[in-house]
């Protein structure tokens, strides 16, 4: 194989989408109150530290309940809103490093799914898409028992997430 022939490795996702009756600036309010960000300064400062335990720790706890976190945003709707675009739209990086780590360890370049890309988005009623694909889907294209049993942890959290999202109290 020549060097500059990359290897194609197909693979068969599904893609979930999820509509919420409720507004979008109110399913953002939700999201940001039941998944934290982690501060880089302070894994920077675990790194530095080479205090592997901390991090864990601190990881966990950033978490919570749900094991999940939010690890980046891109704000399509900002620069998608000055073409005459959809101004309400945004996409997370939503997951946690160890979890893609227990991925990563086996094959590296699984790294390209973990963190899960959900996208959040206004419907014309008025109400909020989430979209995602589905991480027991994405992780099958893998054969090791890890990838499955991830895969499926990861569709009960992200369902887990959507009806917390959901709940009205």
């Amino acid at each position: 194989m020549d060097k500059f022939t990359p290897s194609l490795i197909p693979f068969s996702g599904e893609r979930v989408e999820w509509v919420i009756d409720q507004s979008y600036p109110t399913t953002l309010r939700r999201l940001r109150s039941i998944l934290h960000k982690p501060s880089l300064l302070k894994i920077l400062f675990f790194l530095r530290l080479k205090d592997v335990t901390g991090l864990k720790t601190y990881l966990n706890r950033t978490a919570g309940d749900l094991g999940l976190m939010i690890l980046g945003r891109v704000p399509h709707g900002r620069i998608l809103g000055v073409f005459g675009g959809p101004h309400q739209a945004q996409m997370f990086l939503i997951g946690n490093p160890l979890t893609a780590l227990t991925m990563m360890r086996v094959h590296p370049e699984a790294g390209v799914y973990a963190p899960l890309r959900v996208m959040v988005s206004v419907s014309d009623l008025n109400k909020t898409i989430v979209t995602y694909d589905r991480p027991s889907k994405v992780f099958a294209q893998w054969s090791e028992p890890v990838f499955d049993e991830t895969g499926k942890m990861l569709d009960e959290k992200m369902e887990a997430l959507i009806r917390e999202l959901e709940f009205t109290p």
